[in-house]
């Protein structure tokens, strides 16, 4: 008996040392190394904030088949953190373009590990639908979001470097962790869900000017290809904390510039700062039909559904055009005019207050999405691709409390149009500052 207990004393003993063999060998590999201040200044100096150095945006790699977002994301919520979250555009056609990565974690304090890197949730082509030529280029990348789980959840690093050694030599260039730790966070933020290309500056102050009114608080606009005077026509917005510009700049031939990457970056920037985020383009909104702006909007459907069961809205995408009739309004004595699109002063006349043309049925178009900071897990422009555990994917909004707004510059064949002044109760709330704007101050 005593030596069936030895033996038993003995095999533990040996089992916890291959368990601290097996961690030694196959866990994180635990470093420390010393942070000069320069290195701090230049991590600090890594931002995807307006304008910014091509270097300092994506990390190419495989002949751009592979595609890292320079700046990584911390997540610490209860269900999926802490971890760090990497986003990457890879192409499914490409051999080798989805390699085994592995992560050096450098703390603030100095201490460091190296850890392989989870391939986590893929957003993109279903893998039955064969390649198809898109605008700006094929509908063949996945986004993928990879993660590198921590040990703290109150702790980010100071920045991440990928490598594909299990030792995390010969590593790419440091990406920083971002972090927004504000004490409390917004209700509503909104993202343009691709870089923009081409948009006139009045285009986006108009964009800007109708989702304040309706309730953001932050809204984020990627550029691919603007001009400065563009950018200069935000500055007002930028300075105020309303807008923020980042920079883009895809350079591989990818759908959309990558429209997947963008919405996940939108996701991953908005988790510590709003608790829904507005996946949208340039040219639609999310319009509540009830209320004047989408906290009533919001109100009214936690009496519809229980909302905190689900990772966002579902508002159906209805197509608007012009037929020549703007809706006809007062403001500061000048009425609306559909002529040159612009009004008396000079003022720019919105696509919304324009286009009063709705296509009658409210099932034609693809949905758009409000998404849950807390509940989802990736965004998509047009469903929530994954959410977390227990959540149901989306509440589907009732026709008469919201529909998304699709202004196209040409209406769509085969359906028709009818006359609607839906958009008349905002004139009075957006066209001031629409005319407070430097732009028609000049």
């Amino acid at each position: 008996m005593r030596n069936n207990r030895i033996l038993c004393l003995a095999l533990g003993l040996a089992g916890s040392l291959l368990v601290m063999i097996m961690v030694l060998f196959n866990g994180p590999k635990i470093g420390f190394e010393k942070i000069t201040s320069i290195q701090r200044m230049i991590i600090n100096n890594i931002s995807l904030v307006h304008p910014v150095p091509p270097e300092n945006l994506w990390i190419e790699l495989f002949e751009k088949n592979t595609l890292i977002r320079r700046t990584a994301y911390f997540d610490n919520r209860a269900m999926t953190g802490p971890s760090v979250v990497i986003i990457v555009e890879q192409n499914k056609t490409a051999p080798n373009a989805m390699p085994t990565f592995f992560g050096k974690v450098v703390m603030s304090n100095g201490k460091t590990f190296c850890q392989k890197i989870e391939y986590w949730k893929k957003i993109g082509p279903r893998p039955s639908i064969a390649p198809k030529p898109y605008r700006h280029g094929p509908d063949t990348y996945y986004c993928n979001l990879l993660r590198i789980k921590l040990i703290t959840f109150n702790e980010p690093p100071l920045y991440i470097a990928m490598s594909q050694n299990k030792f995390c030599d010969k590593l790419l260039p440091p990406m920083p962790v971002f972090y927004d730790n504000r004490k409390k966070r917004e209700k509503f933020a909104v993202c343009i869900q691709k870089g923009i290309f081409g948009i006139p500056a009045e285009t986006l102050i108009s964009f800007v000017e109708l989702n304040k009114a309706l309730g953001a608080s932050i809204i984020t606009i990627w550029i691919q290809t603007i001009e400065e005077s563009v950018y200069n026509a935000m500055i007002p917005y930028v300075e105020s904390g309303l807008v923020e510009m980042l920079d883009w700049k895809v350079t591989t031939p990818i759908r959309n510039y990558g429209t997947h990457a963008a919405c996940n970056e939108c996701v991953y920037r908005n988790i510590h700062r709003a608790e829904y985020v507005a996946l949208t383009d340039i040219d639609e909104a999310f319009i509540p039909y009830k209320h004047d702006d989408w906290f009533g909007m919001l109100d009214d459907l936690g009496k519809y559904a229980n909302i905190k069961n689900y990772a966002g809205f579902r508002f159906e995408s209805i197509p608007w055009c012009d037929k020549g009739n703007s809706i006809k309004v007062a403001s500061k004595g000048n009425s609306i005019k559909a002529t040159s699109n612009l009004k008396n002063n000079g003022t720019f006349l919105p696509c919304y207050f324009k286009d009063t043309y709705r296509w009658e049925s409210t099932d034609r178009h693809r949905p758009k999405m409000m998404v849950s900071m807390d509940r989802a897990i990736a965004g998509h422009n047009h469903i929530i691709p994954h959410y977390m555990l227990g959540i149901r994917e989306c509440v589907y909004v009732p026709h008469s409390i919201g529909l998304s707004h699709h202004y196209r510059v040409t209406p769509l064949d085969g359906g028709e149009y009818v006359l609607s002044t839906t958009m008349e109760r905002f004139v009075d709330k957006i066209i001031p500052g629409l005319e407070m704007h430097p732009m028609w101050k000049q």
